[in-house]
């Protein structure tokens, strides 16, 4: 008997749903996508309940006829593909022909197109890949599509389906994908009746703006670059807007978005010297090649695109975006520890040669060399400390040594355990008397019984103040600390309605944000333990971890915001602490009940075994 047979097509949409349709964010970008591609200048995205109930996009383009629209929804049925050589000359968004069987095959849809040479227009209904019904219809021009109960007929994908605020955060990526592309068009999202984004035909700068905030326009940089293989402009922003979380970069490909880690490394390579090791810089680049040059159909999102001749344009974007930061004036910080490096040689005046300046010294001094009887205020720059004054009066310190042991408790201690030489006798230091010292300005080295400990001081600090928050929390206690002078907080749509489902949590931090015009917010409050003047900066970086937190806001809600604030307000790397701030900031890390790990799982402590030192020298 033959066992090799057809699928059913509801059986194959259901299948090829499973590659294009994932969740509401992918039925935003198809038929967005559809719309920009019918010549509409005006969208509008509605959505209820983040587009799990119902996702409708309205546009006035050019609309469908009757048997159009019902051909749409038929297995690879499109409008622009005629031969297999079209393939390799797409400069439309929507032509796999795809998206709309498989979205009716998963969700009701119900379509309402008009041309606008046609009196009257088609209404027409699907559910499951069947169709109900189709009658005309008096319909605007232009094309209104409703996908009600995604994933009706499919309960267990739609349990797979993540929060809402995950959802709306990707539906909101797909929407702003296509918004930067396409100034020229008005488009507007809307959640549950309101108003995320309502962005007017603009241009390109303007449009950013729109979407990112008026803070990002002075800190935009305007890269332009034309070459035989590839034309590149954009934008990318100065080191300020840098982020230590990935948001705000956009690769664009004959106005496609698109995902490309390589390029990306030519970006961070152009910043070098500019950022910190942990901060990404925004940018929104779009590349204009030969659509024969790339290959966009690679992956069923179309995300991931393939360029023939990538070295190239790995070199070209990496001039293209040093040129630009060069001529805004953003360069490198100096080096001064290259060796025989000269960035600046000042020229001759007329025949005069420059004067060379001279230094003298003494080659043979040693200043750990001398008796001490022979130093008198008479022969020597150093005063001689008196002799009873100093506990060991056999020798004495220089005065101004005291910048070499600055925070140290005692200098004695110091000069006997760091320069036992100077001391007739190396005393063992006491248990009262522990040494700190940093190393690179990021670990906090001390002597232990077994033998040296190591410190993260960043982590250390975030898992002090995630115990302090977490007990703020846990107790209902405000501390917040009032403002004279509050900052603004102005945020995208997305963020501003974040901050809204967490302003319960951030008033029991210590923080109090109310409300100030359209996507702004007033901090009139901050918690009493956080650096001045950081308190912007501090949200900023708290909603940017958060975003990128996986779960509700409800799923261990306060740990995770308790966590991005730590996060956002523990001290930086390269930050110099004195002997008393390491042993305060260690003497607290250990009275946590956890103080070996961070709240995420990241080592704070390392022990080095005296074992492991001893073998090095075997």
């Amino acid at each position: 008997m033959d066992i090799v047979h057809l699928l059913p097509d509801s059986v194959a949409n259901q299948i090829a749903a499973g590659e294009v349709v994932q969740r509401p964010a992918s039925v935003v970008k198809e038929l967005v996508e559809n719309a920009v591609d019918a010549g509409a200048k005006r969208i509008q995205v509605l959505l209820k309940n983040v587009g799990k109930a119902v996702i409708q996009v309205i546009d006035d383009g050019c609309g469908m006829s009757p048997t159009d629209a019902r051909m749409a929804f038929e297995r690879h049925a499109t409008s622009k593909i005629a031969s297999a050589q079209d393939l390799f000359n797409i400069h439309t968004l929507g032509f796999r022909g795809e998206a709309l069987p498989s979205i009716a095959s998963v969700a009701e849809v119900e379509v309402k197109t008009r041309r606008a040479e046609d009196e009257l227009g088609t209404c027409l209904f699907m559910a499951a890949s069947d169709l109900k019904s189709q009658e005309a219809a008096s319909v605007p021009k232009g094309t209104n599509i409703a996908v009600k109960n995604l994933f009706f007929n499919l309960p267990a994908r739609r349990k797979f389906l993540k929060s809402d605020t995950t959802e709306l955060r990707n539906v909101t990526n797909e929407f702003l994908r296509v918004a930067l592309t396409h100034p020229e068009i008005a488009l507007s999202l809307v959640n549950n009746g309101t108003t995320l984004y309502d962005l007017p035909v603009c241009g390109l700068r303007q449009r950013i703006v729109h979407i990112f905030g008026k803070s990002i326009n002075s800190r935009l940089v305007t890269v332009e670059c034309e070459t035989s293989i590839v034309g590149i402009k954009g934008f990318v922003c100065t080191p300020e807007q840098a982020r230590k979380t990935y948001g705000e970069q956009y690769f664009f490909v004959n106005n496609r978005f698109m995902k490309h880690p390589f390029f990306h490394k030519a970006v961070m390579e152009a910043y070098s010297g500019l950022l910190g090791a942990e901060s990404v810089p925004s940018y929104f680049l779009y590349f204009t090649v030969d659509p024969s040059a790339v290959d966009v159909n690679i992956h069923p999102t179309k995300t991931e695109i393939k360029f023939q001749n990538e070295a190239d344009l790995f070199q070209i974007l990496l001039a293209c975006v040093r040129e630009a930061l060069g001529k805004f004036n953003i360069t490198p910080p100096l080096d001064f520890d290259a060796e025989g490096s000269m960035d600046y040689v000042p020229a001759a005046v007329g025949n005069e040669m420059p004067y060379v300046p001279r230094i003298s010294y003494t080659p043979g001094y040693n200043p750990f060399n001398y008796p001490a009887d022979s130093i008198t205020p008479a022969d020597s720059d150093f005063p001689r400390l008196a002799k009873d004054s100093h506990p060991h009066p056999h020798k004495a310190v220089p005065a101004n040594w005291d910048i070499l042991f600055d925070g140290l408790k005692e200098k004695e201690e110091a000069v006997q355990t760091i320069i036992p030489e100077m001391a007739e006798a190396a005393e063992p230091l006491a248990p009262s008397t522990t040494c700190y010292f940093q190393i690179k300005g990021r670990y906090i080295v001390t002597p232990v019984q077994s033998g040296l400990m190591l410190i993260d001081q960043k982590r250390a600090h975030e898992r002090i103040l995630f115990d302090r928050y977490m007990q703020s929390l846990a107790e209902h206690r405000v501390t917040g600390q009032k403002s004279l002078f509050p900052e603004l907080l102005e945020l995208p749509a997305t963020d501003f309605v974040l901050v809204g489902d967490l302003l319960a949590d951030l008033e029991f931090l210590g923080f109090e944000l109310t409300v100030f015009g359209k996507n702004c917010y007033a901090i009139q409050a901050v918690p009493p333990d956080l650096p001045g003047g950081r308190a912007r900066e501090v949200l900023m970086e708290l909603i940017e971890h958060y975003k990128n937190t996986e779960g509700s806001i409800r799923e261990k809600g306060r740990e995770r915001v308790a966590l991005a604030l730590a996060k956002a307000a523990a001290m930086a790397y390269d930050t110099s602490l004195t002997c008393e701030e390491m042993g305060e900031l260690t003497t607290q890390l250990f009275a946590s009940k956890q103080p070996h790990f961070t709240a995420d799982g990241k080592v704070i402590v390392h022990i080095l075994k005296y074992e492991d030192v001893n073998a090095w020298f075997k």
